[in-house]
């Protein structure tokens, strides 16, 4: 892991379409404070609400801080697949872009800070579908951690063969502090969580994911990945706003 400058100024420049150029993570969409103004920023055109879209998410949530959703899109050649929540402070909360090979289907942990829409968007060339859950939320989960130790960071990594889809679990040590907390002495902490994610497997690109403050502490994604084969190596890399970096690499096994 280290740290390097971080051009963010060259961020949010203009509005970025949804499957957006690698890298480039939307400020204008991620930073909006409504679901109309996110969507606007992912330059998503009419929304079509389909049966093939699945949104697995509790009915109630008991700690809004880790609420579980798992979003699979069963529409041929889906490129990516965006996750809403409508009443969060930022209401989108990822964004990712999925390359030949790799399922429409990702299994994540979110921050609600109320009860809400949940909403995935799914992009099939020019146009997007859509589904949505309403959740109860019971307890506030968008404050962030109330700690501002030392910073230090680690990953698991598992890739699991099944028949011939590779099932890849990471888990990312991680803060993901979102700006709106405070610690003991009453100072701010300031907003600190990953941006981007990349995958590969034997070095081909298979995942680039973009997140928000409302990814959960210590990030947990699956993702599945097809035509994977015994040995072949999976990489991830990911990037946090404040320029921290870190990967790690494992083998697909039984």
């Amino acid at each position: 892991m280290h740290r390097r400058n971080f051009l963010q100024s060259l961020i949010g420049m203009c509005l970025l379409p949804f499957n957006a150029i690698a890298a480039v993570w939307n400020k204008t969409a991620f930073e909006a404070t409504n679901l109309q103004q996110a969507t606007q920023g992912m330059a998503m055109d009419a929304e079509i609400v389909s049966d093939d879209i699945t949104l697995i998410a509790p009915d109630r949530a008991e700690n809004g801080a880790v609420v579980q959703i798992e979003m699979t899109s069963r529409i041929p050649n889906t490129e990516a697949m965006a996750l809403f929540v409508a009443d969060n402070p930022t209401p989108l909360i990822a964004n990712v872009m999925l390359n030949t090979g790799t399922q429409p289907r990702l299994v994540t942990r979110i921050k609600m800070a109320q009860s809400s829409q949940v909403k995935v968007v799914a992009k099939v060339g020019n146009q997007y579908f859509t589904q949505s859950k309403q959740v109860v939320v019971l307890e506030d989960g968008c404050g962030g951690s109330d700690s501002d130790a030392k910073f230090e960071s680690s990953m698991k990594m598992r890739a699991k063969l099944v028949g011939d889809v590779a099932e890849i679990k990471v888990i990312i040590v991680h803060p993901m502090t979102t700006g709106r907390a405070k610690n003991s002495a009453g100072q701010p902490i300031p907003a600190h969580f990953i941006q981007t994610i990349d995958a590969t497997v034997n070095g081909k690109k298979v995942l680039e994911a973009h997140c928000s403050t409302a990814i959960s502490k210590n990030p947990y994604f699956t993702f599945y990945v097809e035509g994977a084969k015994l040995g072949d190596q999976v990489m991830v890399k990911w990037q946090d706003n404040m320029g921290y970096t870190g990967q790690s690499e494992v083998s697909v096994s039984i």
